[in-house]
């Protein structure tokens, strides 16, 4: 099937037309979502991994370079994320919850630490 330069001039008005109407900018994907679930799963396969070896389990080449191969791919990602699109990052074994606390250089003393100060 032959296009002509018509049927061309109108097929490309009908697409900047659909984008001026932004409808292909509607659309909200679930990449997020997927990612981490993904995450999830990754980490509690890393940690029941974890659990079954021991500080000297001999584990074959190609499993070694599996773990390793993972280990840089995830790292990637994350300095990714923290560097180009300036994403924070809670540090290991905190919560976003607790790395945006903002740290303070004044406390109240309650009446129950005043208490403790003086026995």
């Amino acid at each position: 099937m032959k296009i002509n330069e018509s049927k061309l001039k109108k097929i490309i008005a009908e697409e900047m037309a659909a984008i001026e109407d932004k409808q292909y900018f509607d659309h909200v994907d679930e990449e997020g979502q997927m990612a981490k679930r993904q995450l999830e799963q990754l980490a509690e396969y890393a940690n029941e991994l974890a659990s079954m070896l021991g500080d000297d389990t001999q584990l074959e080449g190609w499993v070694q370079s599996k773990i390793t191969l993972a280990k840089d791919y995830i790292s990637k990602v994350k300095h990714y994320l923290e560097d180009e699109l300036e994403m924070k990052s809670p540090g290991c074994g905190e919560t976003q919850d607790q790395m945006m606390v903002e740290p303070s250089n004044t406390f109240e003393i309650t009446d129950e630490l005043a208490e403790l100060m003086e026995s």
